[in-house]
């Protein structure tokens, strides 16, 4: 299965980037002058104008609002790209009042493997045994990743994975040039040659980036079928923050599927670190479950 995931998690990162959602459900609504037959996208009349299928899902997408909609046994489920309404709880059981909260995982470097896709995934596939009637009420994130910063006096010996300084003197971060101390900027850094050099990345464009929670499914023929983000943002301010950040989506009710879920933790921007092992800090996770009236 793990092959599989790696295979397609290019998917779950267009449902993250609503840009390439757009262009793909063009492509595919574009005519072809070498087939006759032609698979446009269907309009998802019942939430009203603008909402298209996103082609081979029963979700429906309004790009210009970023609003992702799908009917189930339970109701419609509703969730928003990047993010929903997100609040604050001093301990993680103050988010998920009247509800079962369920642990993901305490994720650190440990945790994640870099996948074919240049992202890194949880190695956890957390299975969700969700009783009739329950559903995901919110997702809850305590602490953070971050990528570790040095002086250049104080760099590590190479060889070492890229990494990040503090106090270069090109501003411009000139790649293959070697750092020295005494500047302001940060830059990431590789080891070449037995001796560290700018990469041309500024710190605006290295280190961590978003951060997500998927659920997903394996359909016999699809193969996997993954969710709109359940949870994502930047977590590097978060990684020493006590308090918990609580995502609550719209209408939480997710697909109804015959097949076992699973809850998937993986970034949705590139992450400019060559190893799991550049990675610093601590992501717990939790799962707030609820249950609709008359479930059981």
């Amino acid at each position: 299965m793990a092959a599989k995931i790696q295979r397609i998690l290019t998917s779950a990162w267009c449902l993250a980037t609503v840009a390439a959602i757009a262009t793909a459900a063009t492509v595919i609504a574009a005519p072809s002058r070498a087939n006759a037959q032609v698979e446009y996208v269907q309009i998802c009349s019942l939430y009203g104008a603008g909402f298209l299928l996103l082609p081979g899902t029963d979700i429906c997408v309004n790009f210009a609002t970023n609003d992702a909609r799908v009917q189930t046994s339970g109701g419609t489920w509703r969730w928003r790209v990047p993010n929903n309404p997100r609040t604050w709880a001093r301990f993680p059981q103050d988010g998920c009042q009247g509800g079962q909260l369920v642990k993901f995982a305490d994720i650190t470097s440990a945790g994640l493997t870099l996948n074919s896709h240049v992202r890194f995934e949880t190695t956890t596939h957390y299975p969700l045994k969700l009783r009739a009637g329950q559903y995901i009420a919110s997702v809850l994130y305590k602490g953070g990743f971050t990528i570790p910063e040095y002086l250049v006096s104080n760099l590590p010996a190479c060889p070492a994975g890229n990494t990040v300084v503090t106090d270069a003197t090109d501003s411009s971060c000139t790649s293959g040039d070697t750092p020295v101390g005494g500047g302001s900027t940060t830059c990431e850094v590789a080891c070449v040659g037995g001796q560290w050099e700018f990469t041309g990345n500024l710190r605006d464009t290295v280190g961590q980036g978003n951060f997500c929670m998927y659920y997903f499914y394996t359909d016999p023929i699809q193969g996997p079928i993954y969710s709109f983000p359940l949870g994502c943002i930047d977590t590097s301010p978060l990684a020493t923050v006590p308090a918990t950040l609580v995502f609550t989506p719209d209408s939480p009710i997710p697909p109804a599927v015959p097949y076992q879920t699973y809850i998937l933790g993986a970034n949705g921007d590139r992450w400019e670190v060559p190893s799991a092992s550049d990675i610093e800090g601590t992501l717990s996770v939790w799962l707030c479950l609820q249950t609709t009236p008359g479930g059981h």
